[in-house]
């Protein structure tokens, strides 16, 4: 969907692209996601990431396991 538009559910910013966003970033937060396959997700995950509203949620913590070097940076 992300190579055809901006957003997931049409031409706008919706709750469909936080919620996906917010599991994405637990996949995120280990590193697991392989962004080089995945260019057109990563600039739409970087946008969101980049929202006010979503910077809380990169400062969350898994006790004893560090997040991926790059978890909060807005701009990987």
């Amino acid at each position: 969907l992300l190579q055809e538009r901006d957003w997931l559910a049409g031409r706008r910013l919706s709750l469909a692209d936080f919620a996906a966003a917010a599991h994405l970033s637990v996949i995120d937060y280990f590193g697991d996601v392989p962004w080089r396959d995945f260019p057109a997700v990563k600039t739409w995950y970087m946008k969101l990431k980049s929202r006010p509203c979503f910077r809380p949620l990169l400062s969350d913590r898994c006790p004893g396991v560090a997040p991926a070097g790059h978890y909060d940076d807005l701009d990987f």
